[in-house]
């Protein structure tokens, strides 16, 4: 009868395997040991009871006698699980010789291996492909490498790039307005061999430092995150490295180059001409290394940034650790599981860890959400449904699945008092108010504007001889509000009343004048038209008196509109507008419309909270969203809170479907004290209630339906 898997005896380890000691950690500990695989290139770290372990594993001995051969090296027990775990650890990662030799060891490699499709399933997000192998090229140019790093080089660096801040400040509006010219084709060819260049040195910065401390750098290559393609330096060799001030300088080896470019580029800015070369230097005097540093430098995600935050923080596989301990603390606090903490850390430590995992756990959230939105939007239809499918359940469905899983494997040991019942009523407690309507507040952005409104303006070319009225004043029908005149309307004026004249006079001596007579048909339509001319210009010349057209207050007066000043046709020289009613003109979202309703009351808050709100009633929603927004105080580019896009010859669209609305006061009485011209603010209408699962649910819908077409 076959023993037990776990109790079989032990295979022997590789004889190629290193251990070296590690690196001491950030609290001060013992220092781990490291065991390195050169096959795979890879570094794993053990604590004493691993290295107790190899150092008394033998081919043939049972897990029992390696755990009793362990226990008297360390001075206590072993017990079965740990010996268990060390085994399949070494097992999994390949590190003890395979029981049928090569060719077992080359069926256990083709049982790993996937197919084309279960590959870019796994692989899509990232994928390493190696291009090089620069060790060879390192060494031999490492000494110029030095030589660009050392004190006097980096002195000249530093001074450059004072000096181009220094001339980029003599001519700052002009360094700030350096259009980026990529469009042509030279322009961006220019950019792209820019780019890859700073980021090819960015690369080498890494490879040099780990040469120069010692490391081996087996690749270089290109990796691609989520299809878009990336350099990347191999330097797994700086785990060797016991001193992790070596490490973090290899880790910000690539910014601090990118850094380097920049000052130098700041210098050339100033001295390069007008084109791509100064736009080129531009660039990567600014947001190139800006760019770098916002997302290398950034400890959630695994670029430089993690690494640094690694190596000064003491702790290797940093968000591993920390989504264990993260993991833990959840447990322990909805459930009271008592597990026992997965590492001893410090409470200091223990906190911070668990703060960063949350971070991450957050992060991750949304970057992999964004993600999946973006290879939605980047492939077709089908293929970013399929995508986005994969990234919402491999990355954020699955791992919420998982603990939910052990959750329920482990009900029997989740006591029925305690700390089960309070995570159960915080738990009921979220679902009534995900699924209950609490709310039906719909949050309009809209103006309160008169209920009529004039702009004044000239009918012709004229010189201002007068303004009657100041900015404020309360003006009635007909009253002048200013005066213009046109010498030359009066000329032509002056001229169409001789032409008439003349007409007029040819008609009076019509008996006398045989040809005058026999055309007499044609100077009757000739002294119509004349009139008419007339009447017209003189209508022109009368609406040079400019006067107000209905009760109401001169909202604004051009500030240099002062006689003698030559104005041009349509050119507007102020405001009136009604005195006392006014209307409410919003734009309502296309997800809150299934909760407006005609005559829903609401209450409109202008920014300006010194003139007090007023309450209002829903009057009108239009059927069809708006395809511009007529409103300009509320569109994003001039301030207001509704997001456009400016499209030549259609002007501000609307980002998301916005509906008109309008409203008025129940008395039909709107009035607002304080200015007379447009006010803006934000209309709170009770609605419809809904839930947020409700509106959750209704917002997905409505995103399957736009793109279900194919």
């Amino acid at each position: 009868m076959m023993a037990p898997p776990g109790e079989l005896p032990l295979t022997a380890l590789r004889e190629d395997l290193r251990i070296e000691r590690g690196a001491v950690p950030g609290d001060g500990g013992p220092a781990p040991w490291l065991v390195y695989d050169p096959l795979a290139h890879r570094y794993y770290e053990i604590d004493g009871t691993g290295l107790a372990f190899l150092r008394a594993w033998r081919a043939g001995i049972t897990p029992a006698e390696l755990a009793e051969a362990a226990g008297t090296a360390l001075g206590r027990d072993v017990t079965p699980s740990e010996v268990a775990s060390f085994r399949g650890f070494c097992e999994s990662n390949g590190l003890v010789a395979h029981r049928g030799g090569w060719q077992g060891l080359a069926r256990q490699v083709a049982a790993r291996r996937h197919g084309p499709g279960a590959w870019l399933l796994h692989n899509y997000l990232f994928v390493r492909i190696p291009l090089v192998r620069p060790q060879a090229f390192l060494d031999r140019t490492l000494p110029l490498a030095r030589r660009l790093a050392g004190r006097r080089s980096l002195i000249a660096i530093a001074m450059a790039g004072l000096l181009g801040l220094y001339l980029a400040a003599q001519q700052w509006d002009a360094f700030t307005a350096t259009f980026l010219q990529f469009l042509t084709p030279e322009g961006m060819a220019g950019y792209l061999a820019a780019l890859v260049a700073v980021k090819l040195l960015h690369e080498l910065g890494h490879a040099y430092v780990a040469t120069h401390h010692g490391c081996r750098v087996p690749s270089m290559g290109v990796a691609f995150m989520v299809l878009m393609p990336v350099l990347y330096t191999d330097t797994t060799d700086a785990w060797r490295l016991r001193d992790r001030r070596k490490r973090v300088a290899i880790d910000a080896a690539g910014v601090a180059v990118e850094l380097a470019v920049a000052a130098i580029a700041t210098l050339a800015w100033s001295f390069l001409p007008e084109g791509t070369p100064r736009s080129i230097a531009f660039f990567l005097a600014t947001t190139s290394w800006v760019m770098s540093i916002a997302i290398n430098l950034s400890p959630l995600m695994r670029f430089d940034g993690y690494y640094i935050a690694a190596d000064l923080f003491g702790v290797s596989n940093l968000q591993p650790r920390a989504f264990a301990l993260t993991t833990w603390a959840l447990r322990e606090t909805l459930f009271g599981l008592g597990d026992p903490c997965p590492e001893a850390w410090s409470p200091r430590r223990r906190a911070a860890l668990i703060a960063y995992g949350v971070a991450v756990w957050i992060y991750r959230l949304v970057l992999f959400t964004g993600i999946a939105v973006m290879v939605y939007t980047m492939a077709f239809k089908i293929l970013g449904l399929l995508l986005f499918a994969v990234e919402i359940g491999v990355f954020v469905i699955r791992p919420i699945y998982r603990e939910t899983l052990f959750w329920w494997a482990n009900r029997a040991r989740i006591a029925p008092g305690g700390r089960a019942r309070v995570t159960g009523a915080a738990l009921a407690v979220m679902l009534v108010l995900v699924f209950l309507p609490f709310s039906g507040r719909v949050d309009i952005p809209a103006i309160a504007e008169p209920e009529r409104t004039e702009r004044l303006t000239a009918v012709a070319p004229a010189r201002v001889e007068s303004v009657e009225v100041e900015p404020g004043a309360a003006v009635s029908a007909g009253q002048i509000l200013m005066r213009l005149s046109s010498p030359r309307l009066d000329h032509e004026l002056a001229t169409a009343r001789i032409r008439l004249a003349l007409v007029e006079s040819k008609q009076d001596r019509r008996a006398a004048d045989a040809q005058d007579r026999a055309g007499g048909l044609v100077l009757d339509g000739e002294q119509g038209v004349r009139r008419e001319a007339l009447q017209g210009l003189q209508r022109r010349h009368d609406e040079l008196v400019i006067r107000a057209p209905f009760d109401g207050i001169v909202a604004e007066i051009e500030p240099d509109l002062q006689p003698g000043r030559w104005v041009g046709k349509g050119e507007e020289l102020g405001t009136l507008v009604s005195n006392g009613r006014r209307q409410v003109r919003g734009l309502v979202a296309e997800d809150a419309m299934a909760r407006l309703y005609a005559g829903a009351a609401g209450t409109f808050v202008p920014d300006d909270l010194t003139t007090g709100a007023i309450p209002v009633a829903v009057t009108s929603v239009s059927n069809a969203a708006v395809s511009t927004v007529e409103i300009p105080a509320l569109a994003s580019h001039l301030g207001g809170p509704v997001a456009v896009r400016e499209e030549k010859g259609v002007g501000p669209v609307p980002v998301e479907a916005q509906y008109a609305v309008v409203l008025n006061r129940p008395d039909d009485e709107l009035r607002l004290s304080g200015t007379p011209g447009v006010a803006r603010g934000v209309v709170a209408v009770s609605g419809h209630r809904e839930s947020i699962a409700a509106h959750a649910l209704r917002r997905v819908v409505a995103v399957v339906v736009r793109e279900s077409g194919f």
